[in-house]
C-alpha cells in the first residue's frame, strides 16, 4: 500500500523541501511580529518546520525523529531563516508588519506540501487511509500550532480557520487517487493545488467555521 517509486521518491523530497522552506518562512514572519530577536526567529522557524513531522514521527514510533537521522531540514530551515531576516533587516521601514499576507501564503504553501508528505510517511508505515489522513493533517498543522503559541496567538486550527479542513479534504483526495493507482505526478501534486487553493480562497473571502457559542 505504501511503496513508492524512485520518480515518486524524489517528488516527495522536493515537496518536503518546499514545505521546510514556506513553514521556516512563516517562522520568521510571525517572529518578526512578534517583536523577537535574530536568535528567536531561526529557532521558530526551526520549530515551525520540523515540528509537525517530529509530532508523526513519535506517534507512529519512527525513532530517532527524521530531522535527527537526516539533518538537512533542520538546516534549510535555518538558512530560509537567515534569508528573509536579511530581507527584512533592508525592506523599506515604512512597510507595516501587521500585514499578514506574506506568512499566510508561506503557511499555506507549508500545510499543502506536508499533509501530503505525512499522508505518504503514514502509508509507507503500512497503516491505513483513515490513519493516513488524521497523521497527514498532524503534520500539516503541527509546525503551526507552535509558531502560533510561541508567539502568544491562538492556533488558528482552534479559532475558525479554514486550516485543518484544507488538509484534511487534501489527505482525503491524496489517498483516494493512491487507492485508484494514480500516478506520482498527479497523486502529488493535484492535492497540494487543492488544499493550497482552499487555504487561499479561505483567506481572501474570510471563510470561517461556525464557533461553539454557549447559548445565552
Amino acid at each position: 500500500m505504501g511503496s513508492t517509486s524512485e520518480a515518486a521518491n524524489v517528488a516527495f523530497f522536493v515537496v518536503e523541501v518546499i514545505g521546510t522552506v514556506a513553514f521556516a518562512v512563516s517562522g520568521v514572519m510571525a517572529a518578526a511580529r512578534a517583536s523577537m530577536d535574530w536568535l528567536g526567529a531561526v529557532v521558530l522557524a526551526v520549530l515551525v518546520a520540523i515540528g509537525g513531522g517530529t509530532i508523526r514521527d513519535v506517534l507512529i514510533g519512527h525513532l530517532p525523529v527524521n530531522w535527527i537521522e537526516h539533518m538537512w531540514p533542520v538546516l534549510v530551515a535555518m538558512g530560509s531563516a537567515a534569508v528573509v531576516l536579511i530581507i527584512l533587516r533592508i525592506r523599506p521601514k515604512n512597510e507595516d508588519l501587521t500585514n499578514w499576507t506574506p506568512m499566510l501564503i508561506a503557511d499555506a504553501a507549508g500545510l499543502s506540501a506536508f499533509v501530503i508528505v505525512g499522508a505518504q510517511v503514514a502509508l509507507e508505515a503500512n497503516l491505513n487511509y483513515f490513519i493516513a489522513v488524521i497523521l497527514g493533517t498532524i503534520t500539516g498543522v503541527g509546525g503551526g500550532v507552535l509558531r502560533d503559541v510561541l508567539t502568544g496567538n491562538k492556533p488558528v486550527v482552534l479559532v475558525g480557520q479554514i486550516y485543518a479542513i484544507a488538509g484534511i479534504v487534501g489527505a482525503c483526495f491524496y489517498v483516494f487517487l493512491i487507492w485508484l493507482g494514480v500516478g506520482a505526478a498527479l497523486s502529488i501534486w493535484l492535492p497540494m493545488a487543492v488544499i493550497f487553493g482552499i487555504r487561499a480562497l479561505a483567506i481572501r473571502r474570510d471563510w470561517r467555521l461556525p464557533k461553539a457559542a454557549v447559548s445565552q
